[in-house]
């Protein structure tokens, strides 16, 4: 699909992962506003302003002329796309006790899963056989759907009633900008780092440093100024909690690594087709989200979450370990099994880290644990652009150096648009040298992911238990029927 945009909008390469890129920052930029906005004005009013922005930028991509008007579409589709999803566990924390919630939870990641299984091949036989506009004409019946349903059935209300001006005083706007703009620069920063502009350049420095600094003030402020801080410092309330965030970013990190590099490296060294390459995904992740749905069940039934945590950051390690079998010998069919251990792992931490951070939350805090969840998930993400691309670039650049081949850092720069020149390529000495460097390329960034998955199964070890066995307690309630009880039972 990013082919056929580029061609029929006149973009370039880099406009291109900005299609997906901008989708990336907006969400992560704007879901810790979003736990903060909702406790004031409510959750149903946060919801329906989330599929609104969806809405709005799904309108934008269809009717696009430009790569700059797909990419203000994509934004806005971000935006709206993190506050669907944050808005939806936090109105199932508000509804459902504690011990319950992974059970629960199962539905959004059933949905999450249909999208994640589906989308792949529909996009792929889309963008062949029809334009590419289609990709975002199927969102409006769910669009409609939603803008219809949610006024109906979303009843939550706030305890605390305020006048509409009473809530606009009490939104954290200064909080809220400082942390927007200082996130966006951070960010913008990484993704440009090693894959548009160097690392050591002012391009990339300017703005990750500027990005810093502004963060730091804005936790230094969120604690000492405002009477509604949306960035509450309290859910890193102890140790536990601040490796279960830790774990949380290293697994955004390796869901987008897992996810990018691996189709990489069927199209580029086995130069499968990216319909065929989509098809091989949603096998794996056939096994992922039933894995999470599975274990969301036996985390209310046991009451437990660290053996779901122990087990998916050790099996994650395997998985990433048996990535190295991957090169140019190994038959499809043996790198999908092991992709699929990997997947089990990714699975089992897809729920039990979610679960993790509400238990380990104070209950007023609930609403900002899931968004500091949903936050810190998205930015491992954003940081797998970087630390991946540029760990790639620098491995394979080293790797074709040593084989001597010409053009090396050219061919390091660009190794995305370079592959169809690749497979061009007739058979001999110098192609074999690239092929196997791009290999040496995969496996830098393999070497990564089972730094960071066993790192993080470490910490893990010094992880608390905490009970799962508590009362239902929120401020937002349901209005015209009777709230869940509190029955902690399983």
């Amino acid at each position: 699909a990013g082919q056929t945009l580029a061609h029929e909008l006149g973009g370039t390469s880099a406009a291109t992962f900005w299609t997906g890129t901008s989708f990336l920052l907006a969400n992560a930029a704007l879901v810790p506003c979003i736990g903060a906005v909702s406790d004031i004005f409510g959750r149903r009013e946060l919801l329906m302003v989330s599929l609104l922005f969806f809405t709005v930028g799904t309108v934008v991509c269809c009717t696009s002329h430009t790569m700059t008007q797909l990419l203000a579409g994509r934004t806005l589709q971000g935006v709206g796309a993190g506050g669907i999803q944050t808005m939806s566990y936090i109105i199932v924390s508000d509804i459902v006790p504690l011990r319950q919630r992974p059970k629960y939870g199962n539905f959004t990641l059933l949905a999450w899963g249909l999208g994640a299984i589906c989308g792949p091949v529909l996009g792929g036989v889309i963008t062949e056989h029809t334009t590419w506009r289609w990709l975002f004409y199927i969102n409006f019946p769910i669009c409609c759907l939603g803008l219809l349903i949610v006024p109906l059935t979303v009843n939550l209300r706030p305890e605390k009633k305020r006048t509409f001006a009473e809530n606009l005083a009490a939104v954290d706007w200064a909080g809220g900008v400082l942390f927007i703009a200082s996130i966006s620069s951070f960010l913008v920063g990484l993704t440009w780092a090693g894959i548009q502009f160097p690392w050591n350049s002012y391009q990339t420095l300017v703005p990750i440093i500027v990005g810093a600094v502004g963060l730091l003030l804005t936790v230094v402020y969120e604690k000492r100024v405002p009477a509604f801080p949306f960035l509450r410092v309290s859910v890193f309330n102890s140790l536990s909690a601040v490796l279960v965030y830790i774990c949380t970013t290293v697994h955004g990190f390796l869901l987008f690594s897992h996810l990018f590099y691996i189709m990489f490296y069927y199209q580029s060294i086995k130069a499968i087709n990216p319909t065929i390459v989509a098809v091989i995904m949603v096998a794996v992740n056939l096994v992922l989200f039933p894995a999470s749905i599975v274990t969301g069940l036996m985390i209310t039934r046991f009451g437990s979450f660290l053996w779901a945590v122990w087990g998916g950051l050790a099996v994650t390690t395997l998985g990433n370990g048996l990535l190295f079998l991957l090169d140019r010998d190994r038959s499809v069919a043996a790198t999908v099994f092991i992709l699929l251990v990997s997947s089990i792992g990714q699975g089992l931490l897809l729920s039990a880290l979610n679960v993790a951070t509400q238990t380990m939350a104070k209950t007023v805090d609930v609403a900002y644990a899931v968004t500091m969840f949903m936050f810190m998930r998205t930015l491992g993400m954003c940081l797998g652009v970087a630390l991946g691309g540029t760990t790639f670039q620098n491995v394979l650049l080293r790797a074709l150096e040593e084989r001597k081949v010409a053009d090396a850092l050219v061919i390091a720069v660009d190794a995305e648009s370079f592959v169809a020149r690749l497979h061009a390529m007739q058979s001999g000495p110098t192609k074999d040298a690239i092929l196997e460097s791009y290999v040496k390329g995969f496996h830098g960034v393999f070497s990564l992911l089972v730094g960071l998955s066993a790192s993080c199964l470490l910490a893990s070890f010094f992880m608390k238990h905490h009970t799962l066995d508590r009362k239902l307690d929120s401020e937002h309630k349901l209005q015209g029927r009777h709230s869940p009880k509190g029955d902690v039972s399983a």
